[in-house]
């Protein structure tokens, strides 16, 4: 067979993909990358052969307005949809006005600005020229669901947290359904028709959750949506990596790793990584945090216990915690699952609260909402983190569910039976 995979250029969010692209080239099939000009070094550097797609830097240069309804309503657009309410506890936020703003935001803010005119153009060209039997999208990068159905041929798409959008959409079109004819609207589709029509393809709702879903998300914490779904083992893959030669060194006190991302700011709040190292400082462990030395400077003298060691794979450091403290990215707490390490999650929007939530309630790891966590609140989980052993227990639970489900290669003999199965 042929795949290609069709990702946004952000690397962690084509990160969780890599190990099926292996798994599938392991198993003799043919793997393209599609995608922005910008992931071109992430896909190569996973040893994976790219098809640059659109406009290099497509965020900056873009022609559509990407904060139009975020200005309408008085804030930016991608603060509407970090902070809209995920975690359906809000009537008003999942009434028809609020999940139709919800959705005009989505499309002009994200969507339509990821699969744009050029990179459906030139995906397009390629897909026609390579013809794929399979195409492989993620979850945000519709424009692999529109290059699949105008060619008429099976396509996936790829979810690597929460389908919180699915259950959105899904919510939507209930209360679509609902309404008189003349006081229906769904931006979605108003968009991806017209994207489709252009290469004579037509309207389905496939285009927006694809023919069928691969999930990588953590057993226990699925959300109830109606998508035929192939569950998935994640496999953690963290880019080019370089063991430090610090990690290899035995340590005489219980480690916890720190990490926010790329800022020593929790998003949105005014909670700093100095303030929580300060608030860890009491307790024996030793704190490795991911900040760069410029970082690290910039704080001024840190506590005794510890660690700036800027990027480190966090593959290779989990092993060696007792405990993890995160923003709640997917790809941290996917990666703390699959190392069985208790884990406390900032949850800042999106679906991190609502991860963070689940995973509490399976008993391995706590959450707690990062717009109001103070560093004792945080002093209070880690400590709990490293001394309660029903934490620990719960998280090697969740670690052995999830290397219960199938692994990529495993997945490979399913999607080459949709593959042959498919319009019959």
């Amino acid at each position: 067979m042929k795949i290609l995979f069709v990702s946004m250029p952000h690397p962690t969010h084509f990160h969780p993909m890599v190990s099926l692209a292996w798994a599938l080239r392991s198993a003799g099939h043919e793997v393209r990358v599609a995608g922005h000009p910008d992931l071109t070094d992430t896909a190569t550097g996973a040893g994976l052969t790219m098809v640059p797609a659109g406009k290099p830097g497509w965020y900056r240069d873009d022609p559509y307005e990407p904060d139009l309804y975020g200005q309408l309503m008085g804030r930016g657009a991608s603060d509407f949809l970090r902070t809209f309410d995920w975690s359906w506890t809000d009537e008003r936020a999942w009434s028809w006005e609020g999940l139709l703003g919800q959705e005009k935001i989505l499309v002009s803010a994200l969507l339509a600005g990821i699969s744009n005119d050029p990179f459906l153009d030139d995906v397009m060209d390629y897909a026609r020229h390579w013809q794929p039997d399979l195409v492989i999208w993620e979850q945000l990068t519709m424009g692999g669901a529109v290059v699949a159905e105008a060619l008429g041929i099976p396509h996936a798409r790829f979810l690597y947290g929460l389908d919180f959008l699915g259950r959105a959409r899904e919510e939507f079109l209930r209360l679509y359904q609902q309404r008189h004819p003349d006081q229906r609207e769904d931006p979605t589709r108003e968009w991806l028709e017209e994207a489709v029509g252009r290469f004579g393809g037509t309207w389905s709702e496939r285009l927006r959750v694809g023919g069928f879903t691969i999930a990588t998300t953590v057993p226990g914490t699925e959300l109830e949506v109606g998508f035929d779904t192939i569950g998935m083992r994640y496999v953690p893959y963290n880019g080019r990596c370089v063991v430090p030669e610090w990690l290899r060194e035995p340590t005489d006190r219980r480690r916890v790793c720190l990490t926010l991302g790329t800022s020593n700011e929790i998003e949105n709040t005014g909670t700093t990584v100095g303030e929580i190292l300060r608030g860890l400082a009491d307790l024996d462990v030793e704190v490795v945090v991911t900040l760069g030395a410029e970082e690290a400077a910039k704080m001024g003298e840190l506590p005794a216990n510890a660690r700036p060691v800027g990027f480190v794979p966090l593959h290779d450091l989990l092993p060696t915690c007792q405990a993890i403290v995160h923003h709640g990215g997917f790809g941290s707490r996917l990666t703390s699952a699959y190392h069985g390490v208790p884990q406390l999650i900032l949850g800042h929007g999106y679906d991190t609260m609502l991860a963070g939530q689940r995973q509490e309630k399976l008993g391995g790891g706590l959450c707690l909402p990062a717009d109001s966590a103070t560093p004792q609140e945080i002093r209070d989980c880690v400590a709990r983190l490293v001394d309660d052993p029903a934490l620990a227990a719960g998280a090697a639970l969740i670690r052995a569910d999830l290397l219960a489900q199938p692994s990529p290669a495993e997945v490979v003999p399913m999607l080459e039976r949709v593959v042959a199965e498919w319009g019959r």
